[in-house]
């Protein structure tokens, strides 16, 4: 996970104007596709460098992705953001981290994220987020916000850990061979984990 810079909404978002017609984001997705797909596109590219907002995993498929509300969009929690463009972080489809995780597994037995973990976590839209791994791949772990983060959102799940293990290993080897930095990075423009390859490289 990083900070995101969110940018300008779509001119032709207005999350006003569909709050008027759609009292939920189901109505709103079903009635305005074709918003929803360019306001995904530009999310995904022009906000997160083609990078899952949670994750890093780079998605080269934006139908294998879906626009997350960051607050939970339910009456119990925040039914005022739900049109809130600074809510909006576009997610891997994946129920066994992320998103999906957050909102439906994190504390087992279906129970997601509770209102009052959210001071507990990090905001990729508001906070700067510094993630540190070791060489297997797993986000080291200190107390506080970070260890409740990759909790939230199973951040440190066999997957991700294998996935960034890989890239350190493709990294140091890329490095023994005597690449520069700036060649390595291009190389791996499109293995998502930035965040791993700048702790690399940098």
């Amino acid at each position: 996970m990083r900070k995101i810079h969110k940018l300008t909404p779509l001119p032709n978002f207005n999350g006003a104007n569909y709050k008027n017609i759609c009292n939920n984001w189901d109505c709103f997705h079903d009635k305005y596709e074709n918003v929803f797909q360019e306001a995904r596109l530009q999310i995904l590219l022009d906000e997160q460098n083609g990078l899952c907002g949670y994750t890093e995993i780079y998605i080269n498929n934006e139908e294998e992705s879906h626009i997350d509300h960051y607050k939970k969009k339910n009456s119990a929690f925040y039914p005022r953001l739900v049109f809130d463009w600074d809510n909006f972080i576009v997610a891997t489809i994946d129920s066994e981290f992320g998103a999906s995780f957050k909102d439906n597994k994190c504390h087992g037995n279906n129970r997601g994220i509770q209102k009052t973990e959210y001071i507990e976590i990090y905001n990729p839209v508001t906070d700067n987020i510094k993630f540190t791994y070791d060489e297997f791949g797993a986000i080291v772990e200190e107390e506080g916000k970070i260890k409740k983060t990759v909790e939230i959102f199973n951040l440190n799940c066999e997957s991700l850990k294998r996935r960034r293990a890989s890239i350190i290993t493709t990294i140091q080897a890329l490095k023994n061979d005597d690449n520069n930095i700036e060649d390595i990075k291009d190389s791996l423009e499109n293995a998502g984990f930035l965040s791993v390859v700048e702790q690399e490289l940098y």
